[in-house]
């Protein structure tokens, strides 16, 4: 094997993705524990032009076509101390390369069950988790006595798959038919599931205005997960778009320690053994449910932690990887509250010609910042998920009935306006 010239210290290989973290928020939770060796698919269409903007802070790797072994013999030359991810697409790829390097981080198996659907429920299910009805979809011939078996309502969502894209609910078996036969027009692929829909607790279970699911932000070492926070949720835009996260969330004692649990059984379940982990979980009338666990840092988490407990959630992960404890371990008392909007186009806005009203949501206290995600001009369909908000804001506050303050100046002072 040919070694390569590397860098002075810890050296993190980090398989980059250009809609997953922001480069600058990684450089920044690098500095002073390693530098990157940045890994990329340059066939991705936003990776070509950030491969200038990494290549400041670190080496750059281009990992397009390659398979796993000689990916791993490229890789190795630079001898890196640990090797991350923070995107579903390459968390499996970055396990095989993880296993080929002696490197902690996802088992390959780990990682495949934290990224199929179906594989969850199974592990939920034999550890004696709670699970909705499933079965997986033929699109192309509909077993009848799988749906008769599963139910009606229910959510049809890919095997594979993040953000909410191509994840709808359905009420019939016409109906999804008519989704899949809508799904593959704009160009879903791979495999289905059907599920029986889980059903939603009381009104306001999680506070006041708020959504009846949260996610709960963990810590796992050696298996064990220790539990940081627990992120509440206002409620989806159509089907199941996230339109904000908020830590902390609005629960009450007895609830946050029913979430806490099934989300530690989850995490066991699967076998995480050193990662941080995303748990999303539903309260329901016979308890909570979790939805998945995702074997990364949430979006918007990492920023959210620090603003409102001080923590360096973002850090914490890379030291994980680097094989080293990190100090952030245990739940901690928060410092008001802080949160995350991302507000997506009416349904019936389709050309984005415009968003009024920006400065005057700018100069409402408490909001901190507000990204444009979307150009003039975009088409918008709410089959983009999460990813196709227009715009997003954030910011901290002194309490959940701040946030309902801010929420309510989105609706009354911005206009996203159609073409």
């Amino acid at each position: 094997m040919t070694l390569v010239e590397r860098p002075d210290g810890p050296l993190l290989a980090y398989y980059y993705h250009p809609r997953s973290f922001a480069t600058l928020s990684l450089t920044r939770a690098l500095r002073g524990r390693a530098t990157p060796l940045w890994l990329v698919d340059s066939t991705h269409p936003d990776t070509g032009s950030m491969t200038r903007l990494l290549a400041r802070s670190g080496p750059v790797v281009d990992l397009a076509g390659l398979d796993v072994e000689a990916a791993s013999t490229l890789v190795e030359q630079y001898r890196p101390d640990g090797i991350l991810t923070l995107a579903d697409t390459y968390l499996v790829r970055t396990a095989d390369l993880a296993r080929r390097l002696g490197l902690p981080f996802h088992s390959p198996d780990v990682a495949r069950t934290l990224t199929d659907k179906l594989r969850q429920r199974a592990a939920f299910e034999a550890a004696g988790l709670a699970v909705p009805r499933r079965c997986v979809i033929d699109t192309r011939n509909l077993d009848e006595s799988d749906l008769a078996r599963v139910g009606f309502p229910a959510v049809v969502k890919p095997r594979v798959g993040e953000a909410s894209r191509f994840t709808e609910p359905v009420s019939s078996v016409d109906e999804l038919r008519g989704r899949l036969e809508q799904f593959s027009a704009e160009g879903a692929s791979g495999e289905f599931v059907l599920e029986s829909y889980i059903p939603d607790a009381s009104a306001d279970r999680a506070g006041k205005g708020f959504a009846g699911y949260v996610s709960v932000e963990s810590v796992v070492v050696d298996g064990s997960p220790c539990h940081i926070a627990v992120t509440g949720r206002t409620p989806p835009a159509w089907p199941f778009r996230e339109t904000g996260f908020f830590i902390p969330a609005e629960l009450s004692d007895e609830d946050e320690r029913a979430v806490l649990d099934a989300a530690g059984r989850a995490i066991r379940a699967i076998g995480v053994d050193r990662a941080c982990t995303h748990t999303e979980v539903k309260l329901t009338p016979s308890g909570p449910v979790v939805i998945e666990v995702n074997g990364r840092i949430g979006g918007g988490v990492p920023e959210m932690v620090e603003r409102a407990l001080r923590r360096d959630y973002l850090g914490a992960a890379m030291e994980l990887a680097l094989g080293v404890n990190p100090a952030l371990m245990e739940m901690a008392s928060p410092e008001g509250l802080a949160y995350l909007l991302y507000v997506h186009a009416p349904q019936d806005v389709q050309l984005l010609a415009g968003v009024e009203g920006l400065d005057d949501l700018g100069a409402v206290d408490g909001v901190g910042q507000i990204m444009l995600n979307r150009s003039l001009g975009d088409v918008l369909h709410w089959s983009d998920g999460n990813h196709g908000h227009v715009y997003s804001v954030a910011g901290s506050t002194d309490s959940h009935d701040g946030l309902r303050r801010i929420l309510k100046a989105v609706d009354e002072l911005v206009t996203i306006v159609g073409g």
